[in-house]
């Protein structure tokens, strides 16, 4: 159990200073060479596998509700009990293949779910680093979007409809002036080592912010909302367009673009 909590610690650290970014086609495949004992598989070998395999989702809660594989079990490499959900949700005689994924190709949580698996002896581990992007691209019929599957393409939120909302660290200070902003910290209390100086800083846990949220609150405000590197924003967006918000901007970057 000891190599249990030095491996949760470590991830932890490592997530909230590693960028996660969307798989572009000619963004390769950056961590293969760094964990080279670990298989891989295709997104043409799943697609072929999926009813045959363990698919497990290794990520947050919200990314997972936002968006997954439709068939994935969700067991966070995060969380402590990992290895006993793992092994309660799967065995460990490798009657089935177990393939981790993630965001995407330079995405480590699956990588790093894959290496504590071996580690405690599964059988027949792999890794799809092309990640939940590519997949939703490809097989959109085998994908969970918002609830909703096959994930219709309307509610996909572009890469470029995110971009735009991304400002400026000079921006958004400007904007945190105005009488209606309200910023808003959603990052880990793990995280919060530095906290930015900000007008009408509020810190807020993204569930409890999500049920705020929904129930409407700050729908007369100007929302300027940071995480810790700019990549949990991607998630946050599905619900503030769920809900109607239109004002909102996010820092870019997040906490690790402010020096």
């Amino acid at each position: 159990m000891n190599s249990l909590w030095v491996h949760a610690l470590a991830i932890c650290g490592f997530f909230a200073t590693t960028a996660i970014s969307p798989s572009l086609a000619d963004e390769g495949y950056p961590l293969r060479q760094q964990f080279p004992q670990i298989k891989t598989m295709s997104s043409e070998k799943l697609n072929e596998e999926y009813g045959d395999c363990f698919i497990v989702d290794v990520r947050s809660r919200l990314e997972y509700d936002v968006i997954h594989i439709t068939k994935a079990l969700h067991i966070p490499v995060a969380e402590l009990s990992f290895i006993r959900n793992l092994e309660k949700a799967t065995g460990k005689d490798g009657s089935e293949p177990i393939v981790f994924y993630c965001n995407g190709h330079s995405c480590a949580k699956a990588y790093e779910a894959a290496e504590l698996a071996m580690e405690w002896k599964f059988k027949k581990i792999f890794v799809y680093d092309s990640g939940i992007h590519d997949w939703v691209t490809l097989h959109p019929e085998k994908t969970t979007l918002m609830g909703i599957s096959p994930a219709p393409a309307q509610v996909l939120i572009p890469p470029e409809k995110l971009a735009k909302r991304k400002v400026s660290l000079n921006d958004f200070r400007k904007k945190a002036k105005s009488r209606k902003a309200v910023v808003i910290d959603i990052r880990d209390p793990f995280q919060r080592r530095m906290i930015p100086r900000f007008p009408n800083l509020h810190s807020i846990p993204l569930d409890q912010l999500l049920e705020r949220l929904g129930k409407g609150e700050f729908k007369d405000r100007e929302l300027l909302i940071f995480d810790a590197v700019g990549r949990q924003v991607e998630w946050l967006q599905y619900y503030l367009e769920k809900f109607g918000y239109k004002n909102y901007s996010f820092l870019r970057d997040g906490v690790l673009g402010i020096k």
